[in-house]
């Protein structure tokens, strides 16, 4: 356990520190451009019954924050994933982890994105869940196969690691959306 404290510290030290340096390649920057808009909206339409200036702050810190937390949670899982499984990665250098952790972020927006909009039509549990699950699977998966000329230009991702990666992203969205329930309390199953 200690062991897992430790890597989850240095890998943490690591990113922030080669994201503050500012010598990673300009397209990351970008994304997080895009994380800090979107956890501004979404901090807007979180509370916009109470649009307080002390409230929106707040919010808009957390998502930064749990944007951040999301992105080396995605790395660890690559990294974690690598060693599971042999000839994953052509190299597997943590450059590439970083990208491979920005994919699975995306893909994890894109998913709660979806979650949110399906949890009012969605009235069966059961239903919710395996479309939440299916629709994560599917994101990381298609995500990993449209960036394969952009973002991972370069690296070679054996289709089990990627297809390990997808089943990985959609039990993440079937936790989420059973974490989104159980917030709604109680309803029909």
């Amino acid at each position: 356990m200690f062991v897992f404290i430790v890597e989850i510290i240095k890998t943490t030290i690591q990113f922030m520190a080669d994201l503050l340096s500012g010598e990673l390649p300009g397209y990351f920057y970008i994304w997080c451009g895009v994380f800090v808009v979107y956890a501004f909206i979404y901090a807007c339409l979180e509370i916009r019954t109470k649009l307080t200036a002390p409230k929106l702050a707040e919010s808009f810190f957390l998502e930064c924050v749990s944007h951040l937390a999301g992105w080396i949670i995605g790395i660890l899982v690559a990294r974690a994933s690598v060693y599971l499984i042999e000839d994953g990665i052509s190299q597997h250098h943590k450059l590439a982890l970083y990208k491979i952790g920005l994919l699975l972020l995306i893909s994890y927006d894109f998913t709660a994105i979806f979650s949110g909009l399906t949890n009012r039509p969605f009235a069966q549990r059961n239903i919710a869940e395996r479309s939440a699950f299916i629709v994560g699977m599917a994101a990381t998966y298609l995500l990993f196969m449209l960036c394969r000329d952009s973002i991972l230009q370069g690296l070679i991702l054996s289709q089990t690691y990627v297809v390990t990666l997808s089943i990985l992203s959609g039990i993440f969205a079937l936790l989420y959306k059973i974490s989104l329930r159980s917030a709604e309390g109680p309803k029909n199953s």
